[in-house]
Parts: C-alpha cells; structure tokens; sequence
C-alpha cells in the first residue's frame, strides 16, 4: 500500500468563520488547546507510522506562516521514513495530480492511501480492523475495476453499510451492500464516490483524476474534480469497503455541522486533541476518576460531559483498550482508580458504542432526511444546466415541498417496522 499525502499546511483558514465552535471549545479547556496545524499534521503522520506502507509519498507546501519550516518538517518525515519520496508544491489543479499520480503509478503496490487532508489521524487502537479490510479489499482487486476502503467519517460510513441504519439510503445513491462481516460492509455504489478519505486501487483513483480534461481549473482534492459535473458521464460501479470501527478521524470532529441541517453531538463525536507529552513520550493517563486533574488526559466513559462543555467532565469518553495505537508507546503512566464501578464502566462504554453507530435515538432532526434525500434526487438525475436554471423557480419550490411531505411519510412507515 502507498501513502500518498498531498496538502497545503498553514494557520491561515481557507473559509474564516467556518470553524468558529472548534475555536470555542479549544480556548475553553486546556487539554483541547491544539490549534497550530503543524503540529496536527505532525501528529497526523506519526498516527500513519503505525501502519505498513510499500512506499511513502509526501507531497506538501506551507504556507507564508511557516516556509521557515521547511528543513525541519523534511527531516522529521526522513526521521519517520527514510526512504520517503518527498515534492515540495502541493496539487492544486489536475495537471498538477496527473504529475504526481503517474509518479506514483511506479511504484510498487496497487492501492493508494489518498491523503488529501493533514488532519485524519489514525486513531485506531490496533490495526485489526484496517488490515482486515486490506485484506479484503486485495481479493476484490482481483475481481473488480474499481475498489476503494472508506478509512474516516466512520458515522457516515457506518450509516451507508448497515442495513438497519434508518438513515442509509437518505446518505448516498442508491448504496447495495453485498457482505457483511466481523469487521466490515462491502458495498457497492453505482458511480464513483470520490471523496478525499478514501484508500483507492490505481486504476479507481486514476478514473478520477485522468478521465476528463480541465486544463488548469483550480481543485485542491481530488473529490472536487469528481463532483465536477463533467464528470456526471464518467459513472462506474465503485465497491467500497466500509470499516465497522473507527480507523481514522477528523481532528476537528464534526463542529464545523454543528449549526446545519446535520448536527452531531459533540458529546458522541467530540474533536481531537494533541495530548500533553506526546511528542516527549509523557502522556499520563487518569482513568475512572471523578474529580479532573490538569496535565494529565482524563478519562472517564460514565462522565456526562466532556471538560469543554463542563469544567467538571472529563477528556475523553472511552475504554482503555480503545486508547489509539500510536498513543500507547509514548504513554509514561496510567493510573487507574482502584474504586470504579466496572458494571457501571461496562453499560457506559456499550451505551457509547451503540451512540457512536446510532446517534440519534429517536431521530432527531427527520426534516433534514427528508431535504437531503430530494437534493440526492436532484444532484443524481438533473443535469447541471437544468439545476441552476430552476433553482430558484416558484414551481420548482412547490414541487420540492409535495416531494418532502411524500418523503416524510414514506421515513415514517420505515422507522415504524425497524423500531416494531
């Protein structure tokens, strides 16, 4: 497998004012204070040197905040692996891509680890889960044009695959999960699903990126050149290989959807942080306890609240064994309280499990499915032209209102025969 990283770092955000609840919970507890995106990437790449690559390819660029850093981010990647292949410049356009993906088209390996975020550490606490899905997704290879391994967004993931998820069909197009095992969903989509976070075979991610012409249009991922809608007539059958734990995860968790049609609790899916000591191998852990304690990582599953929201709460809601593999080495003392209720431990660690695949029980916010799946509707079948023509149009709106209480009913009597 190659890992093939290609971002922009720099402090400077690329939409001001998207991320304004992250900041808040960062300045409002210490443990969560991370903000310097150097140090997240860092971070970020240490979580990757857990897992086992044919080949590494970095391919990175600061910004004006930090060229100065250049020697030192080369030398702690050449520390990491010593025999990287390293591009300053990042990809920013499909001439741009095409380079580098015929750079790594050489190399040895058929599956591409696309990276094309700084910030999705891999906050498994083993790697039974990944290598499982390798494993799979290799005997697929051979059966299959174009395979990829969903390895973040386990929520939205984790909806698409399981078949009693409530909100499956309302999150994509027309998923058919064809297997299911201890470990994943194999599912197949009827067109290329292309987002940035995404373990790809060569020729799936070369689909993408080789199969239209853009000359020099500006696209910083590569899922913006599959959602260009030129690309609406480049569809294939795509089989994705779905985690059924989590592998890896946004740093930011899912704040910047707080306040849309989609939130998710930050209680269930909380941001990450960058632990005190971890970059000197001095992580403390205090497990079970009541009272918080600074300059140690607090976790406590049955607490309420996180320390964010509660200055009496706690860092992390999690068992011991689900502490991420790449902490476990750099962790200099656990101490656990000799008084915790294991019972009570249990039911709060299965509570948080079970929240984590079915966050909300009883559905919260149905309106939002009901929109969402008539934008799906309309982002599959309507030409681009079409869409922009009518977006706006009086008819149009009464149509959608007639399709959204038509919607609402047909969510209701499905949520009724998997809750009898």
């Amino acid at each position: 497998m190659i890992l093939y990283f290609d971002n922009l770092i720099t402090n400077i955000p690329a939409h001001p004012g998207v991320y304004l609840d992250i900041d808040k919970i960062r300045d409002s507890c210490k443990a969560y204070s991370t903000k310097d995106r150097y140090n997240v990437t860092l971070y970020t790449l240490l979580s990757y040197a857990e897992l086992d690559w044919d080949e590494v390819v970095i391919v990175y660029e600061f910004g004006g905040d930090m060229v100065e850093r250049k020697k030192e981010f080369e030398k702690f990647v050449r520390d990491l692996w010593p025999k990287a292949h390293i591009f300053y410049g990042r990809s920013d356009n499909q001439k741009k891509f095409q380079k580098r993906l015929k750079f790594v088209n050489d190399l040895e390996g058929d599956l591409v680890f696309y990276a094309g975020n700084n910030d999705h550490p891999f906050i498994a606490p083993d790697k039974e889960t990944i290598n499982s899905c390798i494993r799979k997704i290799k005997k697929m290879n051979e059966k299959w044009d174009y395979v990829s391994i969903l390895y973040s967004h386990f929520l939205e993931g984790y909806r698409m695959g399981n078949k009693k998820s409530p909100y499956r069909k309302y999150v994509s197009s027309c998923p058919k999960i064809l297997e299911e095992s201890k470990n994943y969903f194999t599912v197949l989509f009827p067109e290329v699903w292309g987002h940035s976070i995404q373990i790809f075979n060569k020729k799936l991610i070369n689909h993408i990126v080789f199969s239209e012409k853009f000359g020099g249009e500006i696209f910083r991922r590569i899922e913006s050149i599959w959602r260009h809608e030129r690309m609406l007539n480049k569809r294939v059958d795509q089989l994705t290989i779905i985690p059924k734990n989590p592998v890896c995860g946004h740093f930011d968790g899912y704040s910047h959807l707080k306040h849309g049609e989609y939130p998710i609790s930050e209680e269930i899916f909380p941001p990450f942080f960058i632990p005190r000591g971890f970059f000197e191998n001095k992580i403390k852990i205090r497990y079970g306890y009541e009272n918080y304690k600074e300059g140690w990582v607090n976790i406590n599953p049955m607490k309420a609240k996180h320390a964010f929201h509660d200055k009496n709460g706690t860092d992390m809601k999690i068992s011991l064994e689900d502490i991420p593999l790449f902490w476990k080495k750099r962790i200099s003392k656990i101490d656990i309280n000799p008084k915790l209720n294991k019972s009570h431990l249990r039911k709060s660690i299965g509570d948080l499990h079970r929240k984590m695949r079915f966050p909300h029980e009883p559905i919260e916010d149905k309106d939002f499915l009901y929109r969402f799946k008539a934008r799906i509707i309309a982002a599959n079948y309507l030409p681009y032209w079409l869409k922009r023509l009518l977006r706006n149009n009086h008819l149009i709106k009464k149509l959608r209102a007639k399709i959204f209480f038509k919607l609402r009913d047909e969510f209701t009597l499905e949520e009724k025969k998997i809750n009898d």
